[in-house]
């Protein structure tokens, strides 16, 4: 381990001073010469550079986020040399005119004040095309060219993207002129799958995909950014604790740098020099937030015996976080509570996992049957205590309903109707009145006047006649009786 710089460096709680580091080993940036190599790295960058090299016009490179997409493309454009003029446009959401003008500031043509007061300021994109392929023109003696890289392609809308196949196409000499890297997440790839974006998909010639560090790769990238870094014999992570990293960061390099740069920090608070599992287990927890007292940091570096190769168990992490603070934690946190835990075997492990859903199944089973249980109870007591409705037998029907004969409902009618002022000529009963030749119809309001007397009517039995109520001045009158004066009708007639 280095010296430190001075002795105020004793107490200084960041560990880069703690451990003589000349700058942070696992910084959240894209800076190239952290870059690593892994198997997956190394395929996607020899891929890109011979595509750039041979002046293809559009390639592609695809990977997860924090899988290292924009700190590849930072070394591929290192690697082309001076000769090459580079642009690496960052932020998608622009539209057509805004990322040309990017271009040619990184380019070199213009500055960032030319860009705001001058006269691309208010350029259109016709005019910004324009300067750009009389620049990219200008390239071509000298033996120079062009390479654009858009960073999270998968964000840019589909003019853009359109616009950016047109740049492809420029040519002079039978060589591209600009060369175009789109970066993004797999996303993209359904971008480019449709109909709309079919031809700027005809014209990728290389397609490249970054994958998570595998377990044994995760180790060396962690001593290759603190070799980097100044840190080679100063501090390094043991076997258990790498294994750790990876079954928490799941091989993801932005994922990795968090994780162990705060197990450095946890090492530092502890002042020793071997990170341990229980030391990144203390971290993820502080990232979850679930803060372990504070210790105070001792003034030097205090070493652990590293222990034997037999004793490393192969995957270890601490206990789950609060459940409030989990919910909370990134995913790649929250699964320090799957790990397994370091100090108990496999197979007492998969016992006691096993005994806990059984006994989690019998609570269950037993709390549900002791409600359904309380739910009967419960339901007998209130019905033992409500009233009881009235009964009522509905079994025979009604008797009908009986009506008065015909004789009888006329006689009732006749006493409660009251008689008119006035003569009222005698009633005949209906045999009478069937027989008695010469008899005149009975008397209407709308009927003609009185005419020759009408042939009798067929005889009626009494018994069968339906009394009925008349409007005339009288139903029937005697055949030799004198007829009632016409000047004073009845108000009313009596009912037969």
């Amino acid at each position: 381990m280095q010296p430190p710089a001075s002795l105020e460096a004793l107490g200084d709680p960041i560990y880069e001073a703690f451990y003589g580091l000349t700058e942070q080993p696992f910084a959240i940036t894209t800076d190239p010469k952290f870059f690593f190599l892994s198997a997956s790295h190394q395929r996607a960058f020899s891929e890109l550079l011979n595509g750039l090299r041979r002046r293809e016009g559009l390639l592609l490179l695809t990977g997860e986020t924090g899988s290292g997409k924009t700190t590849m493309c930072r070394a591929v454009l290192e690697a082309l040399g001076e000769r090459t003029f580079s642009a690496l446009i960052l932020n998608p959401y622009m539209s057509g005119a805004e990322v040309l003008r990017i271009v040619l500031r990184d380019f070199g043509l213009v500055t960032h004040e030319e860009l705001r007061r001058g006269a691309l300021a208010t350029a259109d994109v016709a005019q910004l095309l324009d300067t750009l392929e009389g620049f990219l023109q200008s390239l071509v003696p000298l033996g120079s060219h062009a390479v654009i890289v858009l960073d999270e392609a998968q964000s840019l809308s589909p003019p853009v993207l359109d616009q950016i196949r047109l740049l492809t196409a420029l040519e002079q000499q039978g060589q591209r002129l600009v060369q175009v890297v789109l970066c993004g997440q797999p996303t993209i790839l359904r971008t480019l799958e449709s109909e709309s974006m079919y031809a700027l998909n005809e014209r990728i010639t290389r397609r490249v995909a970054l994958t998570p560090l595998p377990a044994e790769e995760v180790r060396a990238y962690i001593d290759h950014r603190l070799a980097v870094a100044g840190g080679a014999d100063a501090v390094h992570f043991d076997a258990a604790a790498a294994r750790l990293v990876f079954n928490l960061a799941h091989g993801l390099p932005r994922r990795v740098n968090v994780l162990c740069d705060r197990a450095l920090q946890e090492g530092r608070i502890e002042g020793v020099n071997v990170i341990t599992p229980e030391l990144v287990k203390r971290a993820a927890r502080s990232l979850a937030g679930a803060h372990d007292p504070t210790l105070v940091a001792p003034s030097e570096p205090v070493p652990v015996p590293a222990p034997a190769p037999s004793a490393l168990p192969a995957a270890s992490a601490a206990s789950a976080a609060p459940a409030s603070i989990a919910a909370a934690a990134p995913s790649f946190l929250t699964d320090l509570s799957e790990a397994d835990d370091a100090s108990s075997p496999a197979p007492t492990r998969r016992r006691l996992a096993i005994a806990a859903a059984g006994l989690a199944i019998v609570a269950a089973a037993v709390g549900g049957g002791y409600g359904y249980y309380a739910h009967g109870e419960r339901s007998s007591a209130l019905a033992a205590h409500a009233p009881t409705p009235p009964t009522r037998d509905l079994g025979e029907p009604a008797p009908p309903l009986a009506t008065p004969p015909p004789d009888e409902f006329a006689k009732v009618m006749e006493t409660a109707t009251p008689r008119a002022q006035g003569p009222v000529p005698p009633a005949l009963d209906g045999a009478q009145a069937g027989s008695t030749p010469g008899a005149t119809p009975p008397a209407s309001t709308n009927a003609a006047p009185v005419g020759p007397a009408a042939p009798a009517a067929q005889s009626t039995p009494a018994s069968t006649t339906t009394p009925s109520r008349s409007t005339g001045p009288s139903s029937a009158a005697p055949a030799n009786g004198p007829t009632p004066p016409a000047a004073e009708p009845p108000a009313s007639t009596p009912r037969q």
